[in-house]
């Protein structure tokens, strides 16, 4: 298990947590056995985390067995002597149980805090929103048994007391059977096994443990067998509180419309936090479906005429609608079905003189040849007919299609066939279709759609998330993002978003000290700059009410007044050289006055035209 897996682990336990509210039973052994639940995940996530032995997780999954055996028959001590117990100590279990409600809650509180470092902010986020519904559910809880303290407490016929004790005592034990089958489904999902272990096959452990009761002609367990297929007395602890069910689904409806608006809002802007909202919907949205499936198979159940269509049901159900653990059973037959379940575990885990999963849930073992429409087969020790033709020494399976095809195990995988595909069992228990070696592969939906989540090019793995298509670069690990066929790479920066890399780093040099200056900027500097400055002064100056008019006037008055200057210039110039000539030639008591000429030059070549 990687981080990322133990995170998304988190949820599973807080689902676990929600499930242990959904009845209000009393610990009348005061012992919470819901905290031994909990216990136990936290260690299979931590021996998941370290890379524990398979032997270590083994250990860990006899201890739950165990508590259970132990726990049913604590339970049925008490049962045998609840008429000589006083009420007294049955309100103060109540009153017990009340506190190990508010318990719980705080534990798997601190229990997030104390982790809180290894998860990112959307997951914190989410695990809050389960944290909320976990509340909610305590305070519900709470209240309920509140009520029965008071209830039980007024009782004054003493048959009905009794016959209220016992009916709570069945609960109790319902519920406990419940919490360890999710546990149990939980553990199919998360542990790799040497085979491929499903929730069916521990199931069916249980099947044949019944229908072995059911073969004895005594009395006992003929009752026991009626009761165990009676399919409201199975489904009891379902449906006395599904109002609980119908609670936290209103609560997640109103959280759903309440991200929406929050959603909408902020659709106009470009926030991180839009897709941390969307993310927190989504997991609501999927929390709500798996609620509605939960209903839908308590009606079904609950309309069922018959035994044989409970059978037919149940392989159709959910894994979590499973049933693995009966308290119904009498004390030797519980301790045999632990002990299968036990050697079903091991088997799966520890691989042991390549003993075959098949023949320890009595199926044939796969020496034995059979006889089908596609020819003869053997069972191997995955489940899988294997098929063989007359005079050809390979072996054949069917496909999606109900055709024979060539056996394609490639030594690191076992593949299988369903309706999809050809498949195989990731350490993760999830199944992954690969319709052929080199092909990319694909998982499944809920919706029922095939989406890719890896593929091989040139050698390299690509994956698939909710960001698009990526890469795990070796030398550190990163994920880098890039699109099929498109040079540019990108990484997550924390909050959702996509930044592009760049393959060499910005380096920004200082301004220089002296301005820029182009030779067009010289020649304009020069030429027109002094025309420039004076004349926009004239316009602040004189603030016009056409300014660009003003200036243009003021630009040509400017050119109009230099050429009349060289042309004065120029005849000051001739006249000089006049007065010169006619002085060598006039005698020197005759004297020459000359106007002074500089006199009627403007300097600054603006005086020459009147603005108006």
């Amino acid at each position: 298990m990687n981080k990322r897996e133990a995170a998304a682990f988190l949820f599973t336990i807080a689902k676990e947590i929600q499930e242990s509210f959904a009845s209000p039973v009393i610990f009348f052994t005061r012992k919470d056995y819901a905290e031994h639940v909990f216990d136990v995940f936290k260690n299979i996530r931590k021996a998941l985390l370290e890379n524990t032995s398979p032997a270590a997780i083994v250990d860990i999954v006899f201890a739950f067995h165990m508590e259970w055996l132990h726990a049913v028959k604590e339970i049925e001590n008490f049962k045998e002597r609840v008429k000589d117990t006083p009420r007294d100590v049955v309100l103060k279990a109540i009153t017990f149980t009340i506190e190990c409600v508010q318990q719980r809650h705080f534990c798997i509180r601190k229990y997030i805090e104390k982790i809180q470092t290894s998860m990112t902010k959307d997951e914190y986020t989410l695990i809050q929103t389960d944290l909320s519904i976990i509340k909610e559910l305590q305070d519900i809880v709470a209240t309920s048994l509140t009520e029965k303290y008071h209830y039980i407490n007024s009782l004054t016929d003493y048959a009905d007391y009794y016959t209220r004790i016992n009916d709570e005592i069945e609960e109790l034990l319902y519920w406990l059977d419940k919490l360890n089958d999710n546990l149990a489904v939980e553990f199919c999902k998360i542990v790799n096994f040497n085979v491929p272990l499903r929730p069916y096959d521990l199931t069916k452990t249980l099947q044949d443990i019944i229908e072995e009761v059911a073969t004895d002609p005594t009395p006992e367990a003929q009752r026991i067998a009626e009761i165990v297929h009676v399919t409201g007395q199975v489904l009891s602890s379902k449906m006395r509180l599904s109002s609980i069910n119908e609670l936290e689904i209103a609560k997640i409806v109103e959280k759903i419309k309440a991200l929406e608006k929050r959603i909408h809002r902020l659709q106009s802007q470009h926030s991180s936090a839009l897709m941390a909202l969307k993310h927190k919907t989504s997991f609501l949205e999927e929390r709500l479906q798996s609620l509605q499936n939960i209903k839908k198979t308590i009606y079904k159940m609950k309309h069922k005429e018959d035994g044989d269509n409970l059978t037919e049901t149940e392989n159709q159900n959910e894994p979590k609608d499973m049933h693995i653990f009966s308290h119904l059973l009498p004390h030797s037959d519980r301790c045999r079905l632990v002990d299968k379940l036990l050697q079903l575990w091991k088997s799966a885990m520890i691989e042991s003189n390549n003993e075959s999963v098949i023949s320890i849930l009595s199926v044939a073992h796969s020496n034995e040849m059979f006889t089908d429409e596609n020819g003869h087969f053997t069972v191997d020790k995955y489940g899988r007919k294997i098929y063989r033709k007359p005079g050809d020494d390979q072996l054949y399976q069917l496909n999606e299609h109900n055709k024979l095809v060539l056996l394609q195990d490639d030594g690191k995988v076992v593949y299988f066939y369903d309706a999809c595909g050809r498949y195989y069992i990731s350490d993760a228990r999830k199944r992954i279709y690969k319709d052929h070696d080199g092909a990319s592969e694909y998982m499944l939906t809920q919706t029922g759609y095939l989406v890719k989540v890896l593929e091989e090019k040139d050698g390299v793995q690509y994956f698939y998330d909710w960001l698009g298509r990526y890469y795990i670069r070796k030398e550190d690990g990163r994920h880098i993002y890039t699109e099929e066929n498109s040079p540019d790479e990108y990484e997550q920066d924390g909050l959702g978003n996509l930044v592009k890399i760049h393959q060499e780093p910005f380096i920004y040099e200082p301004c220089p000290l002296e301005p820029m200056t182009m030779k067009e900027n010289e020649y304009i500097k020069q030429e027109v700059g002094q025309a420039l400055k004076k004349c926009i002064a004239q316009v602040v100056l004189t603030q016009p009410m056409d300014p660009v008019a003003y200036l243009a006037d003021c630009l040509t008055q400017y050119s109009k007044n230099i050429k009349e200057r060289e042309q004065l210039i120029k005849k000051e110039n001739e006249r000089e050289e006049l007065s010169r000539l006619l002085h060598l030639n006039t005698p020197k008591e005759v004297s020459i006055k000359c106007s002074s000429s500089g006199e009627n030059i403007d300097d600054n070549f603006l005086n020459y035209g009147y603005y108006s």
